[in-house]
């Protein structure tokens, strides 16, 4: 028979063998395409942002709404004109994306060769520490840094519906997150002097 020959027996090996090895290579799963370096460069410190983009918004949405008493009388400040209401919604986006840029892998303290202003105080940290107070507990700075975003969303929100009571609100969290954080990876050990009333008596 044909399919008896030495001729034939070899080519249906060769075709079996062929075959293996074609499963074999369809099995395999595709290397994985080396990972593209990150476009970002980071260049300002966690202390540069807060000094120079969100304490300065941060105030200024404190004091877009208030009361103030005089011996005249009490007079009320909240935005009312167009440009007013556009300078509230600036300073809110300023707060909500600062805040991602604070949480961003790789962002130090401060600056390389750079202190935190207020180094020496007693009961602060310092940059090197706070860093190390950060990586110990990242998640927790984050959603520091998440609620942060969160609340200067809430300023948008407030600017867009031109709504003074929400801007009260916003700012209310604003400062409670912003103590928070401090509390925990800024000055932890600070001391707060006692009021006079509260000092104890000289002997």
């Amino acid at each position: 028979m044909l399919f008896n020959s030495p001729r034939m027996a070899k080519f249906l090996v060769t075709v079996a063998v062929a075959g293996a090895l074609t499963a074999c290579t369809k099995s395999e799963p595709p290397a994985a395409a080396p990972a593209a370096p990150s476009p970002i460069k980071l260049t300002a410190g966690i202390q540069d942002i807060m000094k120079d983009l969100i304490d300065p918004a941060a105030d200024f949405l404190w004091e877009s709404v208030s009361t103030t008493v005089t011996a005249q009388g009490s007079e009320e400040h909240q935005p009312r004109t167009d440009e007013e209401w556009a300078e509230v919604r600036k300073q809110a986006l300023i707060i909500a994306e600062s805040a991602n840029l604070i949480i961003m892998e790789g962002r130090h303290v401060a600056r390389e060769g750079k202190v935190l202003d207020d180094h020496g105080t007693p009961g602060n940290l310092t940059a090197e520490e706070a860093e190390k107070a950060i990586a110990a507990d990242r998640a927790t700075f984050v959603g520091f840094g998440q609620a942060l975003h969160d609340v200067g969303v809430a300023f948008l929100k407030a600017a867009e519906d031109r709504n003074p009571q929400a801007i009260t609100d916003a700012g209310e969290a604003m400062d409670e997150v912003c103590e928070s954080c401090h509390l925990k990876f800024w000055y932890p050990g600070q001391v707060i002097p006692p009021l006079p009333d509260q000092a104890p008596e000289a002997n």
